[in-house]
């Protein structure tokens, strides 16, 4: 006869789960929340302030010290400190993001002997924007330890299939560990249009100086050369020539720890061109208030966050023709799609727009339901969820449990 199982003797400890991430590990407090059902999460990151958003949260949170760009002593130290974190604290599954993060993350995950070790690239960044000796040389050495910390990942994952097919087809990242889940996901449910009034679209645009009735072109990013900004203020600059009644504005903080910051005088100039109140806290409502997104980043970028948001708010976008926001802009479709560092052609696209409400009308719609289909964080929720339990169920004996007694469901 079969021996009955007790209850009590199939209930699994939750798996313990670490996001190591850098300043801005706080976005992924979203894909925390949709996971916290089936596992026991906490994050680690490279600011003390963030440790208040995610209290609110109910998730714990770990300093270590990581500085952006080069620094070897530093880097040496925050694995360290890494390591120590967890040993103390003894992870299941480590799933590291961005760059120096998951490279750094990754190793220290695998000198502590966790069982599941994931990084995911979330875009190439600036490092791949800049041409020079030195810009070559930092990226060689990233290149190398990526590729040591692909080697013991179990997976990485790219947010856009170009700098998969990139990293795979350069050997960076061996094929059967590369995966692909698009863009970090937005929650369309709470990012809906109909969610913000009239009324509230009218106060926002009075509390930035624009008119009820003007076509508001807006734009959201940190203020650094490689989202654009220089393109998007001189193409306001034409756009205005030959529709005055238009426009533009510029949300968002000046970066100047990038190395591709502006300088103060730049930064002063700006103003004279377009609205800039620099950073808001009321993105929906900002982007709910505007007629038409853009964004000419050339900034190699996962999937930019922003113009799912966007999208999710029912806006025609405007964007480059490059990795990453090609898998949200449809040329034609549902907004248009210009070449990187070209003003020209930026202005061009949105004189298009501005002249043809219906076609604005139409884009929107398709932005909207594009979101909604491909790119809603429930759908990232079940993709991370779904590899964490296959990940788990390969390793389980390791770690002195069957694969009946981990929980599979999506």
């Amino acid at each position: 006869m079969q021996r009955m199982i007790p209850t009590t003797e199939l209930v699994l400890e939750q798996p313990k789960v670490l996001i190591i991430g850098g300043d801005d590990v706080h976005a992924r407090i979203e894909l925390m929340q949709g996971l916290s059902r089936d596992y026991n999460l906490a994050a680690a990151g490279t600011a003390r302030a963030l440790s208040l958003p995610f209290a609110r949260s109910g998730f714990p949170y770990f300093y270590y010290p990581l500085r952006r760009g080069v620094g070897p002593f530093s880097d040496v130290y925050a694995m360290v400190s890494l390591l120590r974190l967890l040993n103390q604290w003894r992870p299941q599954i480590v799933h590291a993001f961005d760059t120096k993060p998951g490279v750094y993350g990754c190793l220290a995950a695998r000198l502590a002997r966790v069982p599941v070790v994931l990084s995911t690239v979330t875009g190439l960044g600036s490092l791949y924007g800049e041409e020079g000796l030195r810009p070559q040389i930092v990226r060689g050495v990233y290149e190398q330890l990526q590729r040591m910390a692909s080697q013991h990942a179990d997976r990485t994952i790219f947010q856009n299939r170009a700098d998969r097919e990139e990293f795979v087809g350069r050997r960076i990242v061996p094929a059967d560990k590369a995966a692909l889940i698009l863009g970090s996901g937005v929650a369309t449910e709470r990012l809906h249009p109909e969610h913000v009034t009239a009324a509230r679209r009218r106060q926002v645009r009075a509390s930035l100086g624009i008119s009820a009735d003007a076509l508001l072109v807006s734009m959201v990013s940190r203020v650094i050369r490689s989202k654009g900004v220089e393109e998007f203020i001189a193409a306001a600059q034409h756009v205005r020539q030959r529709r005055p009644g238009t426009q533009f504005l510029l949300v968002g903080p000046a970066d100047r720890e990038s190395v591709d910051r502006f300088s103060d005088r730049e930064l002063t100039e700006f103003r004279r061109h377009i609205h800039w109140p620099g950073a808001r806290s009321d993105i929906p409502q900002i982007l709910a208030a505007s007629d038409l997104f853009v964004l000419p980043s050339y900034l190699r970028e996962g999937i930019p966050r922003i113009l799912l948001e966007a999208a999710a708010m029912g806006l025609p976008l405007i964007t480059t023709a490059s990795p990453g926001c090609t898998d949200v802009v449809e040329d034609g479709i549902n907004g248009c799609l210009v070449p990187p560092r070209d003003p020209v052609a930026l202005a061009r696209a949105i004189v298009h727009l501005v002249d043809q409400p219906q076609l604005r009308l139409h884009f929107g719609q398709a932005s909207r339901q594009r979101a909604v289909e491909r790119f809603d964080l429930g759908i990232v929720v079940q993709q991370t969820h779904k590899l964490y339990n296959h990940l788990l169920a390969r390793k389980a004996p390791r770690m002195g449990c069957t694969v009946d007694r981990v929980s599979l469901a999506p």
